[in-house]
């Protein structure tokens, strides 16, 4: 996917693009475990949807928990959401940023 240090620096097109793939599944991922969190909230605690959403995103932003769970499967659940929440949001700053860095470096290595 990324060219190596032999090869010339990709367009700006090609850059244009490799961004866009990066951000669309960025937001895939980011999308996917918010539609865990919110079956696993209605699921664990009984919530509406609408209450489940905004539990999931205010985790998922690492705001923490915006409406406290009623029960106890709710609330392990919210806890274990939390950590892969957190897991998530390193991932995807790491997808988002994988072709800027991979740019910089392949630059610095091309003036050798």
């Amino acid at each position: 996917m990324y060219e190596n240090k032999s090869q010339p620096l990709a367009s700006g097109k090609v850059f244009g693009m490799r961004i866009l793939l990066h951000l669309i599944f960025a937001a895939i991922l980011v999308i996917l475990t918010l539609a865990v969190g919110v079956a696993g909230h209605i699921y664990f605690d009984n919530m509406r949807f609408s209450s489940a959403l905004v539990a999931s995103i205010t985790l998922t932003s690492g705001l923490g928990l915006s409406i406290l769970p009623n029960t106890t499967s709710g609330q392990l659940f919210a806890s274990l959401y939390g950590i892969l929440s957190s897991y998530i949001y390193i991932a995807t700053t790491t997808i988002v940023i994988a072709p800027i860095l991979h740019r910089l470096f392949h630059k610095f290595h091309l003036d050798e």
